[in-house]
């Protein structure tokens, strides 16, 4: 029994690396960090050695950047067991309600993509409403500056005075600045979260500044009338261009929309499409037409500035 115990001391003392990187970064990330019961701190020791396996694989580093950039505090693992449960579910229910194995495969693979759907949704909505703050950024930024405070100062009173996600992402900067990384490597970790070229332009034009000298505020103003401008044109267009992309939506939606009312209403006519043979072709190639038009509206309303 003793030699028992030593083991499970052992084994709790002797923790895999992935718990303490994770406890950083959620210390980076502003979150509190309490201590749980036994069975939590089990699940949450089983759930960190799942995580040290799964850290290891090559679409490891790829996801957790996903999960970054749309600010959603779960690691890979739970991501991963998140996407394989709605899998389970959705065929589950699918294959309950409609007693048809393709409904079911067709459901299990629209389970398996909901969870990225909604990252991405999540990164577009982030991304949008950290770059409609951007101009404020830039103007708590000259006025510290011009104030007399040094470039820290002024990222700690931006992340002080503007709401998320602006204010997050400055305050995560400053977070890993007290760990000990530097000012310039914190600002390109918040550039690989927010994918902006307004803020890739921004950090260039405070790293170039840092390293040839210069007056930054100066620098900034320049920056902010290229931004706002750019801002004032992109708005422009989206407008000009609103009717095609909400035409897109509609053509999307609609057969969608119709497929679904009458297998409700009438499953048996409906399920004649699924059946093998030639007339599963129809339901496959309107997919197919759907998504390619679709894209191809998108990439035609795609305008860059």
């Amino acid at each position: 029994m003793a030699v028992g115990m030593f083991i499970f001391g052992m084994s709790r003392v002797v923790q895999p690396s992935i718990d303490l990187q994770q406890r950083i970064e959620e210390w980076v990330r502003g979150e509190s960090w309490e201590d749980s019961d036994l069975a939590g701190e089990e699940a949450e020791s089983f759930l960190g050695r799942m995580e040290e396996e799964v850290g290891q694989r090559d679409f490891a580093a790829s996801i957790k950047e996903d999960l970054a950039q749309a600010d959603i505090t779960l690691t890979v693992t739970e991501y991963l067991l998140i996407r394989a449960g709605l899998v389970i579910l959705f065929g589950v229910i699918a294959y309950v309600l409609q007693h048809n194995l393709l409904i079911a495969l067709g459901m299990a693979v629209g389970g398996l993509f909901l969870p990225t759907i909604y990252v991405r949704a999540r990164q577009s909505q982030r991304l949008k409403k950290f770059d409609s703050q951007l101009p404020d950024v830039l103007d708590h930024l000259q006025g510290s500056l011009r104030a007399g405070y040094g470039l820290l100062q002024a990222v700690e009173w931006v992340s002080r005075q503007l709401p998320n996600p602006a204010g997050n992402e400055f305050d995560r900067v400053m977070r890993e600045v007290q760990l000990g990384i530097g000012l310039m490597d914190a600002l390109e970790n918040m550039v690989r979260r927010i994918p902006s070229d307004d803020l890739a332009l921004i950090v260039t034009a405070i790293k170039i500044q840092y390293e040839v000298g210069g007056s930054l505020a100066e620098i900034l103003e320049t920056v902010a009338h290229t931004i706002r401008e750019r801002v004032r044109i992109m708005r422009e267009i989206n407008v000009l261009t609103s009717q095609q992309r909400y035409s897109g939506y509609v053509l999307i939606i609609m057969p969608i929309a119709l497929a679904v009312f009458l297998v409700l209403t009438n499953p048996e006519y409906e399920m004649r499409l699924f059946e093998p043979g030639a007339t599963l072709c129809i339901p496959i190639g309107a997919a197919v037409l759907m998504v390619m038009g679709y894209f191809i509206m998108r990439r035609i309303i795609d305008i860059e500035v």
